[in-house]
């Protein structure tokens, strides 16, 4: 009987040991959550500040009027304080955009990031594949985007069927870095470097390398560009050209997009975009300004039935 309550007094204990170290360990998450929102609160002070000042305590709401209505494009109707934040990152990417000549970083207002997303869709839309001849096929590109991802996933079976391919990336502006990845990972072999991103602290540099196998293989890959083939597309263009020995670049020089955005949704439909990294080729060059020369530069309307002549000599 002694055992048994000793047994019971002994498991009781280990209880109570069990919840006085959860709430020790809760304790320590408050107090740390206190004094990480404290410090917050402190390092913003003065933003909060003049804030409220301006929102709540200007007496020229007639100019506070127009400011929304010329940055934001609405009246507010006296809710300064609810859309101040937006005021504020719309004046500070437009000074960004016309110091630094940055277009790629700004505010989007709701409607237009609204007609934003529904254009990448509509222009995902125009991607389409058409066989050329027994053994080659052509696939035109109209951006990189989840859509654009998604309609390769379903060609894979259909493109794994001829020999050789024609990749037409004109006009081809880019978009989703992501569908860059899958796309680029499709054509090359495991652990090939994709591309190098650089992040704002110069020292962090994030190797983007394929994840799985060769997924499509081909004799000849060529890939026509021009001068409207910007960002994403020129990532692909370096991601295959530097890694395989089958692909070649017809058409002109690439517009020179070697800097990467990452775009934030915000509350009541807003967005903010803005220039967040550099990216490099695999053999480590950024093409800023710079672009991507052709292997043959051909600028002719016939440029497709040129290449189709180019994989037929090769055969």
């Amino acid at each position: 009987m002694f055992r048994k309550n000793r047994t019971i007094f002994v498991s009781m204990d280990q209880k109570y040991q069990k919840l006085k170290r959860k709430y020790y360990i809760l304790l320590f998450l408050f107090i740390l959550f206190i004094c990480g929102t404290s410090y917050y609160l402190y390092l913003n002070y003065d933003y909060f500040a003049f804030k409220h000042l301006i929102s709540q305590n200007y007496i020229y709401t007639e100019t506070l009027d127009e400011l929304y209505q010329k940055e934001l494009n609405r009246d507010v109707k006296g809710e300064y304080y609810k859309h101040f934040d937006n005021l504020i990152m719309s004046i500070v990417t437009k000074e960004i955009r016309e110091l630094n000549n940055d277009k790629y970083t700004y505010q989007y207002l709701p409607e237009n990031y609204k007609k934003t997303k529904e254009e990448e869709k509509d222009e995902a839309k125009k991607s389409y594949i058409e066989e050329i001849s027994n053994d080659i096929v052509y696939l035109k590109l109209t951006n990189f985007s989840k859509y654009t991802e998604d309609f390769m996933k379903k060609q894979i079976k259909t493109l794994k069927n001829y020999p050789n391919i024609i990749i037409d990336l004109r006009d081809n502006r880019g978009g989703d870095i992501f569908a860059l990845y899958y796309m680029s990972d499709l054509f090359l072999p495991k652990s090939q470097t994709i591309a190098y991103d650089i992040t704002r602290s110069k020292w962090f540099t994030r190797t983007i390398k394929s994840k799985r196998k060769q997924v499509l293989q081909y004799n000849n890959i060529i890939i026509l560009q021009n001068g409207n083939t910007a960002s994403s597309s020129e990532g692909f263009i370096s991601a295959l050209k530097d890694n395989l020995d089958n692909v070649i670049l017809i058409g002109e020089n690439s517009f020179g997009k070697g800097i990467g955005q990452f775009t934030l949704p915000l509350k009541k439909g807003f967005a903010i975009k803005a220039t967040t990294l550099l990216w490099n080729t695999p053999k480590n060059i950024n093409i800023q300004g710079v672009g991507i020369k052709p292997d043959i530069e051909y600028t002719k309307e016939d440029i497709i039935d040129y290449a189709v002549e180019y994989i037929n000599k090769q055969k």
